[in-house]
């Protein structure tokens, strides 16, 4: 084939995937302006509601549609530093293709994967976790959240506050103390722990995808990693759960609940410490009850169901929330286990269990009366588990996990919507100009806490969405960010956190204003997702783009992980597949072992 006749055929398929761009932002705008109406609505009856009535009124959540998903393939970018080249200057790779040295022998059938190998493979993970035998290294990978195309709820926002105590005063001697006896181990895996996990990524260490077939039957909601890394399960809005060996990325089991009557969807979860069960959160739809309000099956309370990894049955179910279920976390504070989940119905709740990690003791609620939904949350560093950051409505807020209240609202100028992600990062290098100042700032170290004269503090990253403009409702009324927030901490007793902007992370090309999207960090890079197919890779220390992932359809791109201690990037999407990545520059066999020296 002529060269004129690849340039044509270049330029064809760049105007076909800008013109399906153009149409879901008008779709996606078209939703959201609609939606922000409906929201206004609400806010306003509440209100008046609140005017009249001085009991406590509780407006009913319209769920979120779901879009028509087509599965089809796209090609992955990534790109140098700077600007977006042009298609034929950028390094492509077709999943269609074979490529010899990434070549995987993988299939989706489930009838190809037969019982007993699964079984067999899910008890030795079971037997190497229990035993210590395994090569593990990880400790808890964050789960992620997220679902189909849609805008921001219209459940109106508690107006009443409610009347109690306010949270206990924060004690530095106590908290240093609590988190001495209880040190955090989130932040043992970054980009310089030398554990195998991915370092660089720029236009010298470019990433190509490994040659798997990682699917679902629906769009892909969220992910999440087993403690030891081995074991990779995915969330499906379908009501299924999929688990995935992280050598040969064969499927070794498939969960769903066959007891269920009604409509299960998938969005997050996460696997017990023993790695023996799988707690899993979403939506529950009515089958036999339509809502003409939400063009939908009618919402039902949302349970956490826990698995038996081995036997795919639900040997547990916790009900406390009324709406989706965004965030799961599972914790130890002062040596017992607790789940920590967030909901659309804007309720977090922390569930104390037995040992087990199964047998629920009680829940509790961190009832404030204002959050109208909760999205995701993040433990504060060297603090024991004691406080927390949630991603509420527009801005963040920081809890108090023991006493279950609310500490302070950090407002700002963050997102005009609402903050949909917000996550503490290791950072490996100086964020602001000043390497004296990373000491004091490198949270969450497994280490002892050392004495210092200077306040402690802690690095945040939130993502978010904007609102639409007035002038017809069709474009974001500011660009997508991504910001990197300072938390510093209280010097004195009874005194005040303090959370100060550092950076935004922006890009002309960089289009998110959908949400729940999920952010992830190795500590020297952020990788963003966006609503068009992309995962945008910035450097946290100036800001610069050094590479653009573009593998999945024009559709969001819902989560993202690193692999603790394997070269290895995960990234799933609403097109239903995920998609992982590694040096391209590694064998097969190179994989598993892989130690980066640093660039120059």
């Amino acid at each position: 084939m002529s060269g004129e006749q690849n340039a044509l055929r270049r330029s064809q398929r760049t105007s076909t995937l800008s013109k399906r761009k153009q149409e879901q932002l008008l779709t996606e705008q078209a939703r959201l302006t609609e939606r922000q109406a409906a929201l206004e609505a609400k806010k306003k009856k509440a209100k008046t509601i609140s005017e009249k009535d001085k009991k406590n009124h509780k407006a009913t959540t319209k769920p979120l549609q779901q879009p028509e998903i087509e599965t089809t393939s796209d090609n992955l970018k990534i790109e140098g530093a700077g600007e977006i080249s042009n298609l034929e200057d950028t390094q492509t790779i077709t999943t269609g293709k074979k490529d010899k040295k990434k070549e995987v022998d993988n299939s989706c059938d489930e009838s190809s994967v037969k019982q007993e190998k699964k079984t067999a493979i899910i008890k030795l993970r079971i037997k190497n976790k229990e035993s210590g035998s395994s090569n593990s290294k990880g400790k808890e990978i964050t789960s992620s959240k997220g679902k189909s195309k849609a805008v921001l709820s219209t459940k109106s926002k508690k107006t009443k506050k409610l009347e109690g105590s306010k949270a206990p005063q924060y004690v530095p001697s106590n908290i240093d103390k609590l988190a001495s006896t209880y040190p955090d181990n989130y932040w043992q895996f970054h980009a310089e722990s030398n554990t195998g996990m991915i370092n660089y990524l720029n236009f010298q260490y470019q990433l190509q995808l490994i040659n798997v077939d990682v699917r679902d039957q629906g769009p892909i909601t969220g992910m999440t990693l087993s403690p030891d890394g081995t074991m990779l399960v995915t969330f499906c809005n379908v009501g299924a759960a999929r688990i995935w060996d992280t050598r040969e990325f064969k499927l070794i089991q498939k969960l769903r609940d066959t007891e269920e009557k009604n409509i299960d969807e998938f969005f997050v979860g996460k696997f017990t410490y023993n790695q023996t069960h799988l707690v899993v959160g979403g939506k529950l739809k009515d089958r036999n009850r339509w809502s003409e309000e939400d063009d939908d099956n009618h919402i039902l309370p949302c349970p956490l169901k826990i698995f038996d990894v081995i036997s795919g049955k639900v040997i547990a179910r916790l009900e406390g929330h009324s709406e989706e279920v965004l965030c799961i976390k599972n914790i130890t504070y002062k040596g017992e286990p607790y789940f920590l989940t967030t909901s659309q119905d804007g309720y977090i709740i922390k569930w104390k269990l037995q040992e087990d990690w199964t047998t629920l003791i009680s829940k509790t609620r961190m009832e404030d009366g204002i959050t109208c939904m909760a999205f995701t949350v993040s433990f504060v560093p060297n603090t024991g588990n004691r406080y927390f950051m949630a991603a509420t409505d527009e801005h963040v807020r920081l809890y108090d996990f023991e006493a279950a209240q609310l500490v302070q609202t950090f407002s700002g100028n963050m997102y005009s919507q609402y903050c949909d992600c917000a996550k503490f990062i290791y950072p490996v290098e100086s964020l602001e100009g000043d390497s004296d100042d990373n000491d004091s700032a490198q949270e969450g170290s497994s280490k002892a806490i050392k004495k210092s004269s200077k306040p402690k503090s802690a690095y945040l990253i939130t993502r978010g969405v904007e609102i639409l403009d007035a002038e017809g409702g069709k474009i974001a009324s500011r660009v997508n960010v991504c910001i990197l927030h300072k938390l510093n901490f209280p010097t004195k007793k009874g005194g005040s956190f303090n959370l100060e902007e550092i950076r935004r992370y922006h890009h002309k090309d960089y289009h998110s204003n959908s949400w729940l999207i999920k952010i992830s960090s190795n500590g020297r890079y952020l990788a963003a997702p966006t609503m068009d197919g992309g995962v945008f890779i910035f450097n946290l220390k100036n800001g610069q783009v050094t590479g653009i992932l573009r593998d999945h359809d024009d559709l969001e791109v819902r989560d993202v992980i690193f692999h603790p201690w394997k070269p290895l990037l995960f990234t799933c999407a609403d097109d239903g597949c995920v998609k992982i990545y590694t040096y391209s520059f590694l064998e097969n066999d190179d994989v598993n072992e892989i130690d980066v020296e640093k660039e120059d």
